[in-house]
């Protein structure tokens, strides 16, 4: 398996066999690939023309291989950051890389997630607005009961005492 894993560039489909190659590969790095996304427009950055295939894991974090022309793979970014690869002719060792990198940063990756702020949509309310003024309705109703409690309480205790 230390063989050149090509995809190929202008045939790619989540059928081929170079994609199930790979997810075989992540499997037994101890990683599940929830799902793979190949982008179908070819890319252009730095004179390189590529395309993408998208793997998301079973923690949300998401792998991006950019293949160039040849079909190898040329650049790898583990959720939107670039990573280098130390062994990038021996793809089973560097997808043991990118296994390590996702160990290595997902609690960082799941904190970020868990503070990531979601805006609701213009047109969604919520009830909260109503349910503060009923809240705040009935804490001043409760208010004037604990009041009146208190009179009838203070006109009480002089005629015990008397």
């Amino acid at each position: 398996m230390a063989g050149k894993l090509l995809f190929s560039f202008d045939e790619l489909t989540q059928k081929d066999k170079s994609v199930k190659v790979l997810e075989k590969h992540f499997k037994r790095a101890g990683t599940n690939v929830v799902s793979i996304d190949l982008e179908p427009r070819i890319k252009r950055a730095s004179g390189i023309s590529y395309r993408e295939i998208s793997l998301t894991f079973s923690d949300s974090q998401v792998v991006k291989l950019r293949i160039k022309r040849p079909g190898d793979i040329y650049q790898v970014m583990l959720n939107r950051k670039v990573i280098p690869m130390a062994n990038q002719d021996d793809h089973a060792k560097a997808i043991g890389e990118i296994v390590q990198a996702m160990d290595r940063g997902r609690s960082a990756f799941q904190k970020r997630l868990a503070n990531a702020k979601v805006k609701l949509p213009k047109r969604m309310t919520t009830a909260a607005p109503r349910m503060e003024k009923q809240l705040e309705e009935k804490r001043n109703a409760l208010k004037e009961a604990v009041e009146d409690a208190r009179q009838q309480l203070s006109e009480l205790t002089p005629e015990a005492a008397a």
